[in-house]
C-alpha cells in the first residue's frame, strides 16, 4: 500500500509538468508585432525574460508566441510564470518548443520561473532546485542541465535561472547578497569537486551591477574575474540599456553570467538587450516591466 502512495504522488507529480489538452485561446495576427530576428544557425541562442506575473493581460499569450517566434532564440529562461496553464497553452501554439516550469522553486506564491526550448537542437538532461525554503531565496534557483547539438556541435551546460528578492530596503538587499555568497560557493564547490564546468547563472538579479564597492551585492562574482563574467557588465551605467522598463527605477536588474570555461570557449559571444517595447508600443502593458537579455554562443 505504501509504495502504491508514493507511486501515485510521483505520477500526480510528473503530470503537473505536462502540455494541457485545452486548446489555445485566440491569437492575434502574426503581423501585429514584428520583432528582430535574434537566433541564428552559427550560435546557440539563449534569453532571459521576466514576463511579469504571466500572462498579464487576455493578449500576452498571443503577443509571447509572436515575441518567440520573431526572435528565433534556442532558450528562453523564463521568470513569473502565474498561470501554469496559460503557459502551456502557449507551448501548445509553438510546435517547435518544448517547456517546463519550476513548480518547486517556491510553494508560498505562484511566481515559478521556467524554460521554453527547442526541442530539435536541445534536450533537457535534468532539472532540480537548490536553496529551496531558505531564508535569502524566495525563489529557490532552478538548475537545467541541458545538451544542445548545433551546426554539428554539442555543447552541454547547467543553467540555473533565478529571480532573487526583490525590493530595496536594507533587508531586501542583504538577502541578495546572502544569496550570491551561497551561490557562488555552490558553483565553485560543484566546479571543484569535478563537476560541469559550465554553468549560465541567468535571470531576474534584482540588483545593478555598478554599485559601489561598500554597497555591491555582486562581488563573490565581480571578486573573481577570471572565474566568471557577467555578460551584461558591459552595459551597467547605461542611461539607454535597461531592462526594468517602468517608473522611476528604471534600470538595468537582469543579467546573464558565464564560468570562465565557457567564456573561453565562445568568446565571440555577443549579448543585447532587447529593445521590444520600442517596436511594439503595448508591450508593457500587455507583456512585461522588463526586458529581455538575450546571448549568441558560436557553434562553428
Amino acid at each position: 500500500m505504501r509504495f502504491s502512495i508514493i507511486l501515485m504522488i510521483f505520477l500526480l507529480a510528473s503530470a503537473c509538468n505536462q502540455r494541457v489538452s485545452t486548446p489555445p485561446r485566440t491569437l492575434p495576427p502574426a503581423d501585429r508585432i514584428d520583432v528582430d530576428t535574434f537566433g541564428s544557425e552559427e550560435t546557440l541562442d539563449i534569453v532571459s525574460w521576466n514576463i511579469e506575473q504571466f500572462p498579464k493581460s487576455d493578449s500576452t499569450i498571443g503577443n509571447v508566441k509572436e515575441i518567440i517566434r520573431d526572435l528565433d532564440a534556442d532558450i528562453y529562461a523564463i521568470q513569473e510564470v502565474r498561470d501554469s496553464d496559460a503557459f502551456f497553452r502557449l507551448l501548445d501554439s509553438l510546435p517547435d518548443y518544448d517547456g517546463r516550469v519550476g513548480f518547486g522553486a517556491t510553494n508560498n506564491f505562484p511566481l515559478w520561473p521556467g524554460i521554453i526550448y527547442k526541442k530539435d537542437i536541445v534536450t533537457l538532461q535534468s532539472e532540480s532546485y537548490i536553496f529551496a525554503g531558505e531564508f535569502n531565496f524566495p525563489r529557490a534557483p532552478y538548475v537545467v542541465e541541458m545538451l544542445a547539438e548545433k551546426n554539428g556541435r554539442q555543447i552541454d551546460f547547467t543553467m540555473m535561472v533565478l529571480h532573487l528578492k526583490a525590493g530595496g530596503d536594507d533587508d531586501d538587499e542583504q538577502r541578495r547578497e546572502g544569496a550570491i555568497i551561497s551561490m557562488e560557493q555552490y558553483v565553485s564547490n560543484q566546479i571543484a569537486a569535478g563537476g560541469d564546468p559550465d554553468y549560465i547563472l541567468i535571470g531576474d538579479w534584482n540588483d545593478e551591477l555598478e554599485d559601489p564597492q561598500n554597497d555591491n551585492v555582486f562581488l563573490p562574482f565581480l571578486n573573481s574575474p577570471s572565474d566568471y563574467t557577467f555578460l551584461t557588465e558591459q552595459f551597467a551605467g547605461s542611461a539607454t540599456e535597461l531592462t526594468f522598463i517602468v517608473g522611476s527605477f528604471r534600470s538595468l536588474i537582469d543579467h546573464i553570467m558565464i564560468t570562465s570555461s565557457i567564456d573561453n570557449m565562445y568568446s565571440a559571444h555577443l549579448t543585447q538587450i532587447l529593445k521590444i517595447d520600442e517596436v511594439f508600443t503595448n508591450y508593457e502593458p500587455e507583456v512585461s516591466d522588463h526586458r529581455p537579455v538575450a546571448v549568441r554562443l558560436p557553434v562553428f
